[in-house]
Order: structure tokens, then sequence, then C-alpha cells
């Protein structure tokens, strides 16, 4: 680990030194500002669906290797082979089709704007049905995200994941609605639900395992993706019969409860969507009631992902409170209707004042919303004192990587010290145990006292160093504070 963070650090300075013409970054050009923000040290990625976060290339590499199949018609990856329907073409003649594999990945992404006539919207969302892969290829996702990651100088992630899916729902479409949250709570319980935790460990298990292997940590060419610290957020579909959805946070909950790389829960799915919609309120008293408003596990929830036209005016009026009031979310993702909520000054000052994050999506916002970065809440969030901290969503889709996020930030008036509060902000607000380095949150003047004098030194001494050691927060902490100082001090 010393010899992979110190030449880490020599090639910060390097980097940093050639990308830094000028700290203003609203002065820079595109590619001064795109070799910046690569370089930059990022802290942590907060909201990114490992199911969506794949590059297509990727992908179709899977679907060759696997023997699976293309349906031309819908232009998506399906099942193995024979392909001997009309439909169908081996995976491998696309691949070596150029015209056909770049409609493919036009299928499978959103570089293609008005592709087959779809919206932004509905071109993002259906895309994960057409991006087929075989259950194994979830290490070698997991691998590709982290390896991308610490190619970007950024260590920590959540990302998004729905393990046992299918067997919680079928056992919630068994166990049916019992008219309200706790009832139903207790049949699935008496169903035997729980006792798919121990089945998510064993997923868990694998899904690390195969990611070390491709990327081949432990070995001398181990890939940087190896120092990327992973947890994982438990996503619950908010589509389909309210039984299945609580069968997959009643899951959640218990699996964070017992496997410490499960860190929070998040309910997942266009928020526009029939279902989304009429159980809105629902799907936040249950969460309520499972969490016990949050204080029994983290809650991060999708909330606000919709604009006026995709919804009706008032459904934009209340997502986020209700996220935050009912369900206790200590976290928003997207929350980019959050300025035309009623009482929306009052409500971000209650977020404010709270520590509740909004991790914000600035391309994937652009994108599903059709709302450029220059017109994006980000910069009200700012100057309201709202925590966030930027984030991809699924860049495989988006065809992006994070540092783009933070170069399309410059466009929102983001400034550096901005930016250095986000990457500060994805490892505070993170649902880390410990304690950590900093007494303020989101402003980061005041170090705890045991580490006051310390932050972004080579090694910590005495009470930090106990600090350190004992939290998990604290340590991620401290290696961004090293990586940011060498950053800067190249500047």
């Amino acid at each position: 680990m010393k010899r992979f963070l110190a030449a880490l650090v020599g090639a910060l300075v390097a980097a940093g030194a050639a990308a830094a013409a000028t700290p203003d970054l609203a002065k820079m050009s595109p590619a001064e500002l795109a070799a910046f923000m690569t370089a930059f040290p990022k802290g942590g990625e907060l909201h990114n669906h490992l199911g969506g976060g794949t590059p297509a290339e990727d992908i179709l590499t899977w679907a060759v290797e696997d023997g699976l199949c293309v349906d031309m018609v819908e232009l998506a990856i399906r099942g193995a082979g024979p392909c001997t329907a009309d439909n169908l073409k081996p995976a491998a003649a696309v691949a070596g089709d150029e015209a056909l594999r770049s409609a493919l990945i036009d299928s499978l992404t959103v570089r293609h704007p008005g592709f087959r006539d779809r919206s932004g919207h509905d071109q993002f969302f259906s895309a994960f049905a057409r991006r087929s892969v075989l259950p194994r290829r979830g290490g070698d996702a997991l691998a590709e995200t982290l390896d991308g990651l610490a190619r970007q100088n950024t260590f920590y992630a959540e990302l998004m994941v729905s393990p046992q899916v299918g067997t919680s729902r079928g056992l919630g479409a068994r166990v049916g609605w019992r008219g309200d949250p706790a009832a139903t709570r207790a049949a699935l319980s008496e169903a035997g639900l729980e006792k798919l935790v121990p089945a998510v460990s064993a997923d868990t298990d694998a899904l690390e395992a195969r990611a070390r292997q491709v990327m081949k940590c432990g070995a001398p060419a181990a890939h940087g993706g190896c120092q990327v610290t992973v947890r994982f957020l438990f996503q619950a579909l908010r589509q389909g019969p309210p039984e299945q959805t609580m069968a997959q946070l009643q899951l959640a909950v218990a699996v964070i409860q017992a496997d410490k790389r499960w860190v929070g829960l998040q309910l997942v799915a266009p928020e526009d969507s029939y279902d989304a919609t009429r159980y809105y309120d629902l799907h936040m008293h249950m969460v309520d009631l499972l969490t016990d408003h949050g204080r029994k596990v983290p809650v991060a929830l999708h909330a606000g992902e919709v604009t006026l036209k995709l919804v009706a005016p008032a459904e934009v009026s209340h997502r986020v409170r209700d996220a935050v009031e009912i369900a206790g979310a200590r976290r928003i993702g997207h929350g980019t209707d959050l300025p035309l909520e009623t009482g929306a000054a009052q409500l971000a000052a209650e977020m404010a004042a709270k520590g509740v994050l909004v991790e914000v999506n600035l391309l994937s916002n652009q994108a599903i919303l059709e709302i450029d970065p220059k017109d994006h809440p980000y910069a009200w969030l700012r100057k309201m004192g709202v925590p966030a901290s930027l984030s991809t969503d699924d860049a495989g889709i988006s065809r992006s990587e994070l540092a783009g996020d933070y170069a399309a930030a410059v466009r929102n008036g983001a400034t550096y010290d901005d930016l250095k509060t986000s990457a500060r902000n994805a490892i505070a607000f993170s649902f880390l145990p410990g304690e950590g380095l900093w007494a303020d949150p989101n402003s980061y003047r005041r170090p705890v006292a045991a580490c006051a004098g310390q932050i972004g030194a080579e090694t910590p001494h005495g009470a930090c160093a106990e600090l350190v050691a004992r939290s998990d927060k604290a340590r991620e902490q401290w290696r961004h504070e090293r990586l940011l100082k060498a950053f800067e001090a190249a500047r």
C-alpha cells in the first residue's frame, strides 16, 4: 500500500503540474479542464449503479466470450446461443461488423440523441433491459468500475446493487399485501425472508472474488482498482406491487445489519413511472417503518429526479421533502426538483441544518431530464448550504466518467473550492462507520481536536493515529487528504 501511494502521489505531482496552468477553472480550455479533473483527487463516488456503469464495448466483449446472441430488431443482447431465430445473430458476428457494432452501442447508451426517436429519458431507462450479461460478469463489472475510479484518483465507492432480486420479490408476491407495512413485514418474516441474508453474503463474496481475480489483486501486476475501498447500497425497485418492493427493502435492512460491506439502502427505477408515482408515499412509510426513520440503517433515496415535463405539478411539490421528513433519508439522489417543491427554501435550510447531502449527477440529468449543467440546481444548493457531492449515476450508459461531472460543474459556476468540498463530502457523508477527521463537514475549516495540525501529513501521530486506526471513515479521509495535498503542492 505504501509503495502504491508513493507512486500515486508522484504521478499526481506530475499530472497536477501539467494540468494546473491556472487556478481559475473557468478560464481553462476544455482540454486543460479535462486533464485537470482527471488528475484531481475526487474523494469518492456515492451514486453509481453497478448495472449501468459498464461501457457498452465491455458488454459486447463479454457477450462474444460467453456465446450470447443479439436481437437485431431490438438491438439488444440476449441469452446464449444457438442464435437460430431470424431476429438473432451471434454477438461475435455483430462485433465484427462495424455498422452493426455501432448501432448496438447506440442502443446500449445515450450517445446518439434521439436514437429510434426515443427521448433521452426513454433511451436511458430502456437501455438496462438491452444490456444482458451472465451473472458471473458482475465481478467483471465491479473490476471495471474500480479500475476506472483509480485511474481518476478516486478511492472510495458506494455501488448500488439488487441482490437476490428475483427470490425476494417472488416471496413478496407469494405473501401478498396485508393491508399495511407493519402487517406485511410480519408476514414476510414469517415466510422466511430474513433467511435470504446468507445467500446475499455468499453472492457478495463471489462478486468481490471475481473482481479481485480480474484485477490481479495481490500479484505484482495488480490493477489500481485493488486499492479502491468499495461498499454496497442495497437497491430496491420502486416498480411493481408494493409487497414486492417491501420484500426487497426488508431484506436490505437485514443484510445491512448482518454484513458490513452493505452500508445503506436505496429505492430505484424511473421516479415518474406509474407505480413509483402512485406508491410514492407508501414507499416512504415503508422505509420509515423498516429503518426506524433511518436510525436502524442508513437511508439514501432517489428523490426529485423529475421535472414538469415528466410529471404533473403536484408531483414535484413534495418528493424530496417526503424522503427527508417521512423516510428519514440522510442522502438524496438527484434532487433536481427541489427548487420547485413547496417551501423549497425552508426545506433546503432544513437539509443544510440536518446535513442531508444531495448526490448531484450533472451529466446523467442532462441526458435524462434535459437539464443543462449550467441550469442545474447544484449552484442553488451550494448557495443554500446544502451538502452536495458530484457523482455519475450510470456512467456506462451516459458515456461519461466522474471527471466529466466535475468538469461539467464548472459550467454550473463551481469554483475549485467547491470541487474540493464535493470530493471531501463524498467521504464525510458516506455511510462508512466511525468518526471523521473534520468537526465541520461541508465546510472543512476545523479538524477534530485529535488531528488538529496533522491533516495532509504523511503519517498520523498520537490520538490522530488512534482515530485513523479505529475509524473506516477517518482512514479514507486521511488517504484523500494526503493525495489532495500532493496535488495542490504541484499547482
